[in-house]
């Protein structure tokens, strides 16, 4: 049974002369989306920031074309594209609002106090915003990480995210990298008839071996062990030159070889972190800063669009629970305290008496 009723924000309410919002989401992927989803049900005023031009996340900007088959609710599937599309049209018609092409620079702690909060100043590339809670959802791994050979060329023909499918139908496409997402894009490539050169650095891929033999099965030429050294433009297509001496000529190139760590930011969020970097939280995905939640794979181990959901609504459930029932949390964490407590003074006097039996 639901333990709320859906109310709906006023769409007479002028959002853009707001004092402060209730709650503050940075990203605006699946957790993000599903965070201020479930904030806006609860008639919170929820403004959602995303660095790039729209939302979606990596379904939208790594896996567009890609039929995603392991959604509930989707038999057949369906594309990052479709589903960051519908997701985000669920988002706007609960009057989530969005801030589009800025980048998170801070949070500070301010002294003005609303409704029991003292609110929170988000800085971001493009302005500052006030808000009584935050969720961060921006993701562990958000930044492609470029290459710079290919870069120099400047031009449109070098991918580090799936071009549209009609880019490379036909065509000859260098894909470089030796993960599951270079994979997966040789695979959509050689849907479209596109024939694919696969340069890895590795001895040997680290992505599916069940893909890989797939690409191979499809005619790519597989070049393992082997680097870029050099790139031009040569009748119209790019000619790589490889560190085996080859030259690979190609329309276009998709990189795929890896992501730079959101480290930085999080370090200047002075919250604590894990050993590799990602944000460290309780369970109810609160981080060191009270007020201050995270969730998706800003933290987790488990990097699926369902546990991004998942998590974004019980951080967005927290963040109402807080702003409705003050101190909530904090007593729910005391009772839990307890509860541990008992159970380890039991375990201790179970163990006790085991070794008094003896």
């Amino acid at each position: 049974m639901a333990d709320f009723k859906v109310t709906e924000l006023d769409p007479d309410l002028d959002f853009g002369n707001l004092t402060y919002w209730d709650v503050i989401i940075i990203g605006a992927g699946p957790a993000g989306l599903a965070a201020g989803l479930t904030t806006a049900h609860r008639a919170l005023t929820t403004l959602i920031i995303e660095a790039k031009d729209r939302a979606g996340g990596q379904p939208q900007f790594l896996y567009a074309d890609k039929r995603i088959v392991d959604i509930p609710g989707f038999p057949d599937g369906i594309t990052g594209e479709e589903l960051s599309s519908r997701v985000y049209r669920q988002a706007r018609e609960a009057f989530v609002q969005f801030r589009f092409n800025e980048e998170l620079v801070t949070i500070e702690d301010t002294d003005v106090e609303e409704k029991g909060d003292r609110l929170k100043r988000v800085v971001t590339s493009g302005g500052e915003y006030s808000c009584r809670k935050v969720i961060i959802a921006v993701g562990l791994l958000h930044f492609p990480r470029k290459l710079p050979i290919l870069d120099a060329l400047e031009t449109r023909k070098v991918h580090y995210t799936m071009p549209k499918i009609g880019d490379y139908d036909g065509e000859h496409v260098a894909v470089v990298g030796g993960g599951d997402s270079a994979l997966d894009a040789a695979v959509m490539v050689q849907q479209r008839n596109g024939h694919v050169h696969l340069i890895v650095r590795e001895a040997e891929p680290i992505g599916k071996a069940d893909t890989l033999q797939r690409v191979r099965d499809a005619g790519a030429e597989v070049h393992l062990s082997t680097e870029i050294v050099d790139a031009e433009f040569h009748g119209g297509e790019i000619a790589l030159t490889l560190s085996s001496g080859s030259v690979v000529h190609c329309g276009r190139a998709i990189v795929q070889i890896g992501f730079l760590s959101a480290k930085d930011t999080f370090q200047r969020l002075h919250v604590r972190l894990n050993d590799n970097g990602s944000i460290a939280i309780d369970p109810y995905y609160e981080t060191s800063r009270k007020g201050i939640f995270a969730v998706g794979d800003v933290h987790g181990d488990i990097k699926l669009v369902t546990v991004a959901w998942a998590e974004g609504i019980q951080a967005a459930i927290y963040a109402f629970k807080e702003i409705t029932s003050p101190y909530w949390l904090n007593e729910k964490r005391l009772r839990d305290l307890k509860i541990s407590l008992i159970g380890e003074k039991l375990a201790a006097d179970a163990s006790q008496l085991s070794r008094t039996n003896r």
